[in-house]
């Protein structure tokens, strides 16, 4: 009796473990893990961690390309002529040419730029975004997830992709433009 005792509690310690590691193994692999990290890489000030969850280049190209299409559609009270077309066609091609290779020459600058800004956060507007990514909506599906953060104070939404990448983390790969404008409306410490 007391032997069979022991098994069945064995197995079930067996069991638990198990269960337990691969809850453990999810979170790891998960977005929010990635976020979580990305903001602890804040409040370290450790911008190649936080970095590591974020493709740049990425989110460079998104924004290009959704800055783009708001500028493509022509004013619908004016129809375009062919001159007018052929020049906006020529200004799309060039910006899908050039605009990757400026992102190449500049991606120090610019990762520079958001590091600036980054660093001079202060201690309260770090906590929000820990808090903010504590809470985040997550819509996960196979390799992609969609994000929202809200401002604990106004509860305006920031929504973000994140995407899982060969090696296993999670990184932010595109910004909604709409909500990136607003944040750049917004006053910058510093």
């Amino acid at each position: 009796m007391r032997c069979r005792t022991l098994i069945i509690i064995l197995v079930v310690l067996v069991l638990g473990a198990g269960v337990a590691g691969g809850l453990y193994w999810r979170w790891l692999n998960s977005p929010r893990y990635a976020l979580q990290q990305m903001a602890l890489a804040l409040k370290e000030k450790n911008m190649d961690g936080f970095f590591k969850y974020v493709d740049l280049k990425e989110i460079f190209n998104q924004i290009v390309a959704e800055s783009a299409k708001e500028r493509e559609a022509p004013p619908s009270d004016k129809p375009e002529d062919e001159w007018t077309k052929a020049t906006r066609r020529l200004g799309q091609k060039f910006a899908r040419q050039i605009l990757p290779k400026i992102f190449d020459s500049f991606s120090r600058q610019i990762r520079s730029l958001i590091e600036n800004q980054l660093l001079n956060l202060n201690n309260s507007q770090i906590l929000g975004v820990m808090a903010a990514v504590t809470v985040a909506k997550i819509d996960s599906r196979g390799d992609k997830a969609q994000v929202t953060l809200k401002d604990h104070k106004t509860g305006e939404p920031f929504r973000f992709q994140m995407r899982r990448y060969p090696d296993g983390n999670w990184r932010i790969v595109s910004i909604n433009h709409e909500d990136l404008k607003k944040f750049w409306q917004c006053e910058w410490p510093g």
